[in-house]
């Protein structure tokens, strides 16, 4: 009984695989003949993006795209990052902050006209305490998650662009 129960789960999990593999189903940055998303995001390059925020945005793109020396593609990044006021105490303190990052971008071929551009926008928030240290430590915190998220969506619509692209869909 117990061989008859084994191979009943072989045949099940041999069909699901079959199943996925047939509906064309593929990762996005996988590795794969006809696949050149990881290629093209290699070749963008980001422009400087301006304040302390704009520099670490800058950064995490770097990493993310992979960036090397030959640039076909440039990003160009506008950073927000407004502030609003969530929780005061009875004495008229502000508690808490909310912190949003919106990133509008646009990316061009070098030279040349604007092919793709998309917003990519998180929030979050922080604690203001009696201490000056632990405020701006979790400002710094809250900053550095947000732009992170940030960075991790625009690769990730950059990629699903690259990806429609190479397969002739048109947005």
């Amino acid at each position: 009984m117990r061989v008859n129960q084994k191979l009943r789960v072989a045949v099940l999990i041999a069909a699901g695989a079959l199943l996925v593999s047939a509906c064309g189903f593929r990762p996005l940055l996988g590795a794969y003949p006809d696949s050149n998303v990881q290629a093209r995001l290699s070749e963008v390059r980001v422009e400087a993006i301006p304040d302390r925020s704009g520099q670490l945005l800058r950064n995490r793109l770097l990493d993310a795209l992979g960036s090397r020396g030959v640039s076909r593609y440039t990003l160009s990044v506008q950073l927000r990052e407004p502030r609003q006021v969530l929780a005061v105490r009875r004495d008229d303190v502000i508690s808490r902050t909310g912190y949003t990052a919106t990133a509008n971008f646009s990316l061009s071929e070098i030279g040349g006209k604007s092919i793709f551009a998309g917003t990519s926008s998180f929030t979050t928030d922080y604690e203001i305490t009696n201490s000056e240290f632990a405020t701006l430590a979790s400002r710094e915190d809250a900053r550095d998650r947000t732009l992170e998220l940030v960075g991790n969506d625009i690769r990730a619509q950059l990629a699903v662009y690259f990806n429609n692209r190479a397969a002739g869909v048109t947005r």
